[in-house]
């Protein structure tokens, strides 16, 4: 059922804030509110006037996928496999399991997505409390930061078959608030948890932390942003920028404006702070916890210290030498050992020898195609395992239904830019 909300009806102002829109929300029927600003649709669900579930449009499946690789530490059997497995299923479904966005209209297709990791066993309830509780904190924080203007709202009926937590909105405004009086202060050189920081001198970097240490954060700056390093690292972002500003600050770390689609969401800095700092009581254990204030550079040292050194084994198939090209520069070779493969016909045999991390293999190749060598390697007893993404410029449903039938992990469409490759490493490997 859909309905037009007068937002009005509940107070003169809140169609300027979206403050007051999500304060608006306590009186509110059970239901979903969809508010649409600058092409992104932010949807806000609602039972008992407490907030159950947030979503907005813009890449909502990795906002998942990140969260989760985050609680993985917690919940081991959210792995790898799992995430992928996941990804076939909901983000992109092939005909056959259209069942699974059948209401996505109505309610996010992650979400169906976190109701089959419970019925599954592979989440227990509580832990979908507080993966559920994070995804809305994250997305509040977004929402605030919206500039004043005329906030629409359309109110549907939800059809929610399971909630896993209800938070107070107040609280959770109150959180919220104080995080984002944080982003702010980091201002205006930080300016939003979607920047990507790189290291550009290690000289300088070293000045502050041991050359081990600038040597590992080289590694892991790769155009990841804050959120990104956030699930890698398991800290929460907002520590991360605050313990990275002194080497942003000297021009140690060049920060680089938030990729597409993430270009699209308000900035922190443009929030004007409050008038005064309240004073916020701590938030229940379902939600990250207060970031410390301190900007001492020797926690973050830790946790890059703690990093795997690893350099991960990539095999690269493609008869064209300048997509082989392209790739090898996104990759590097720092952190990666990149083997490039023209050849079809004799690629399992080199594949067998090396035993890679991960293979990146294109569709659509002369004598074997890209079907055919993925369903060799996956009848193979020491390359079944492997993580294969499917790089190809088809988009339909066919081919990527194709591709999972031969076995494939995952798939990256053509052309893609060194962020999206990137996300692939950090699905699959790291």
């Amino acid at each position: 059922m859909r309905a037009e909300i007068n937002i009005d009806s509940v107070n003169k102002e809140q169609k300027e804030s979206a403050r007051e829109l999500l304060k608006s929300l306590e009186l509110s029927r059970d239901g979903c509110v969809y508010v649409v600003r600058d092409r992104i649709r932010w949807s806000f669900y609602i039972e008992r006037g407490k907030l159950v579930y947030a979503s907005h449009s813009l890449d909502s499946f990795e906002r998942l996928e990140r969260h989760l690789r985050a609680l993985s530490r917690e919940v081991p059997a959210l792995n790898e496999k799992v995430r992928s497995q996941l990804r076939l299923m909901f983000d992109d479904p092939s005909p056959e399991n259209a069942k699974y966005k059948v209401t996505s209209e109505i309610l996010c297709v992650e979400y169906l997505a976190i109701l089959w990791l419970v019925d599954e066993n592979y989440l227990p309830k509580p832990m979908a409390g507080k993966l559920v509780a994070r995804i809305i904190q994250e997305v509040v924080e977004a929402f605030l930061c919206l500039p004043n203007g005329k906030l629409g709202g359309i109110y549907y009926e939800h059809f929610l078959k399971q909630t896993y937590c209800n938070l107070s909105i107040d609280r959770i405004l109150e959180v919220v608030t104080q995080r984002l009086q944080s982003w702010y202060k980091l201002g205006p050189t930080i300016s939003s948890p979607y920047q990507c920081p790189y290291l550009v001198s290690q000289t300088s970097a070293e000045k502050r932390m041991s050359a081990e240490t600038v040597q590992r954060l080289g590694k892991i700056l790769r155009g990841f942003n804050f959120c990104q390093l956030g699930a890698l690292l398991g800290k929460d972002p907002l520590a991360i920028a605050k313990q990275l500003s002194p080497l942003i600050s000297d021009g140690s770390i060049l920060l680089r404006d938030p990729l597409s689609p993430f270009d699209m969401l308000p900035r922190t800095y443009y929030l004007a702070p409050a008038e005064e700092q309240e004073n916020i009581e701590k938030l229940v254990e379902t939600l990250t916890d207060e970031v410390s204030s301190s900007d001492d550079i020797s926690s973050i040292s830790q946790v890059f210290i703690q990093q795997p050194t690893k350099t991960w084994k990539i095999v690269c198939i493609d008869d064209s030498e300048s997509m082989l090209s392209i790739i090898s520069s996104y990759l590097g070779n720092e952190d990666f050992q990149v083997t490039l493969i023209q050849d079809s016909m004799k690629a399992l045999l080199k594949i067998t020898s090396i035993r890679p991390d991960l293979i990146l293999l294109d569709i659509g190749m002369p004598n074997v195609d890209g079907y055919q060598l993925c369903s060799l390697i996956r009848k193979s007893s020491i390359l079944k395992d492997i993580p294969i993404v499917m790089v190809t410029g088809n988009k339909g449903l066919i081919d990527r239904a194709r591709a999972r039938i031969a076995g494939a992990t995952d798939y990256l469409t053509k052309p893609f830019v060194q962020a999206d490759l990137l996300k692939m490493i950090m699905r699959h490997l790291m």
